[in-house]
Parts: structure tokens; sequence; C-alpha cells
């Protein structure tokens, strides 16, 4: 997304829904494709390949939850939830389907374009950092077995590729920076979608921290912990999570 146009793909059922977002996503910057049912919706984001997906739930077809399955399958986007959030299942199910992050629904204009902003602020974030380390040193952490390239967003697992989100990678991240260290949820939380002096005292509300719990759960599932056996990240009851300091040792 380096000096390109950012791309979007909005997904939602409701035509004037729809409008509301593809209006407010151009004017933040994205070029915009949408469709208004999941099969469709998914088959034209693999087309795409958007930087951002917005999934509206509610879908005449596939549910929300079955439409970012099929995406995060593939793809890296980022993906938006836009959805009911009264049931907090309904919340965790998507972030276990591969939603990064969510805005409730029925559309609050002010807290979806807020959701656009983190995630922009976010990629312009990250597209500096690469832009910075380029001829400059590359940073890579490793762990035990565990290898993680900031310059590429790539991770190694006893030299085998783990596929991870961008809010994955993001937290694996933090937590390698200091193994050891024990990482509140909402430090995490703020890590992930705010900048500036928002990275200290920006408001966590109780869905980001439950987020954070999600994405921590895929997390471990991915580089193979269990319930029972914490080799890589650890839970640290009432406060959060640190990296084992020594995984051999599991």
């Amino acid at each position: 997304m380096v000096g390109e146009i950012a791309k979007a793909v909005v997904i939602e059922y409701d035509e004037a829904v729809r409008g509301k977002m593809t209006t407010l996503l151009r004017q933040i910057g994205f070029a915009i494709q949408e469709e208004s049912s999941g099969q469709r919706g998914v088959a034209l984001a693999h087309r795409a390949k958007p930087d951002l997906i917005v999934v509206g739930f509610g879908l005449p077809d596939i549910d929300g939850i079955e439409t970012i399955r099929r995406l995060s399958a593939h793809l890296d986007a980022y993906i938006l939830a836009v959805m009911d959030v009264s049931e907090e299942i309904e919340v965790v199910l998507a972030f276990d389907a591969g939603a990064d992050g969510y805005s409730p629904k029925p559309l609050r204009e002010r807290e979806f374009r807020a959701r656009i902003d983190s995630f922009s602020r976010r990629q312009a974030r990250i597209n500096q950092m690469l832009s910075d380390r380029q001829g400059s040193a590359v940073e890579v952490l490793s762990h035990g077995a565990l290898r993680l390239d900031s310059s590429t967003w790539e991770v190694h697992l006893d030299g085998m590729p783990i596929v991870l989100t961008a809010t994955e990678f993001t937290l694996l991240h933090v937590l390698m920076q200091v193994p050891g260290r024990v990482r509140s949820k909402k430090e995490l939380a703020r890590r992930v979608s705010l900048e500036g002096d928002d990275l200290e005292h920006g408001y966590v509300s109780d869905s980001d921290v439950r987020s954070i719990e999600v994405h921590i759960a895929n997390l471990r599932r991915k580089l193979g912990d269990s319930a029972r056996s914490s080799q890589w990240i650890e839970t640290v009851r009432g406060v959060g999570y640190r990296l084992v300091n020594d995984p051999g040792s599991y």
C-alpha cells in the first residue's frame, strides 16, 4: 500500500447503509468496490485484493461469520465487522472467524469513521516503518524456535512460516520485545489501534479488551499452545499476558 491509494471492498446488503459506508470511505481516500451478498463479496475480494474489507452482517445468503471465515482464510486484508454488538458471543465469534475489528450496527457513522481512521493511521505507521527500514538494519526478534522479522512481517516457528493477521503480528511483536514482561490487555488494545499519547492513556472499551482475549487465543493456537500447555504465551490472571521466559522448559 506504500505510495498507492488504499483499496476497500464493502459487503453490505442494505443499499442505503452501503451507500453511507462507501461515502465515508471515499471521504477518507479509499478506492471502493462493493457487493450486496456474501458469496459475491468474497469472490470480489479475492479478485481485488483490498487493504480493507467491511462486512455488514445480515447478508441474504451466507451469514457474516461465514463470510469473514472465507475471507480470512486466504486474504491478509484488515476485516471490519459491522454488526449488532449487543450479543457478546456474536462479537467473539466474529473475531474467532478472523475479524480484526468491529463497528456497531445499526450504523453509527462517527464510530464507523473512527474505526476506519484508526486502521488508516496504523497502516500509515506500518508503511512509514517499512520505508524507514529500507537500507537500514533489519529488526529480527528471536525467542527459542520463534523468529519474527518486522521488515517483512513474517513469523517462523521451527523454520516453518506461521500465517498471522496484522493484529496477531502486532500483538506477538509487542510480547517479543521484552520476553517475560507482562502486558496488560488494555495496553495491548492500545498498541493495536491507537497512537501517540493515546498509547498510554487512550480509552479502551470492554469490547476492545474482549477482542484482545480472542486475538491472543487465536495467536496461541497458531503457535501450538493449548489451555494445559503454554509454551509461548502465558496468561497472568487478572493482569494480561507475557511471553514465556524459557520456552524450552515447557
